[in-house]
């Protein structure tokens, strides 16, 4: 199969305004929860065309691969990525500390915090063939029964409630 820039093109555009937009109220944090998906499936996706828009035009855009004004770019994007990163290290996002801790708190606590009866929690954890017993914290449940932590607080969070 060929591949058509009458089609990349069109779908390289609309993609990259639906990332773009998605980007844009997330760093507001404007219908936050709806615009993580979108952006992250979509921004998979615009790789992808974006890779094919390169292979198609390939031949025209490697003279600019040497060029100075290239070179600054890619090291001002390599820079400025670097700076992010190092700065979202420095101070992690709040919702994956709270997590880290209402995982690690006495058992107890964490049903109270997160609003679930400890009966119910062992009735869907069993269904999904996890063991409540002798669990201290949310953290021992995955560790005790080599589950994964996404399964456990996901079970707990949408079927215990």
């Amino acid at each position: 199969m060929k591949i058509n820039r009458n089609w990349v093109t069109p779908f390289l555009a609309l993609i990259f305004v639906s990332v773009g937009s998605s980007g844009v109220l997330m760093f507001f944090h404007l219908a936050d929860g709806f615009t993580e998906v979108l952006h992250e499936v979509l921004g998979l996706t615009f790789v992808l065309f974006a890779f094919l828009h390169v292979v198609i035009n390939w031949r025209s855009m490697r003279n600019y691969f040497g060029k100075t004004n290239f070179v600054i770019a890619a090291v001002a994007v390599a820079i400025s990525s670097a700076g992010l990163i190092v700065l979202e290290r420095a101070q992690l996002p709040v919702d994956l500390i709270v997590l880290e801790k209402v995982t690690r708190a006495p058992i107890s606590d964490s049903f109270r915090v997160l609003e679930i009866d400890r009966g119910r929690a062992a009735a869907v954890l069993s269904e999904k063939g996890i063991e409540l017993d002798g669990a201290e914290t949310i953290e021992d449940i995955w560790v005790k029964n080599n589950s994964s932590p996404e399964e456990v607080v996901e079970t707990l969070v949408y079927e215990a409630r």
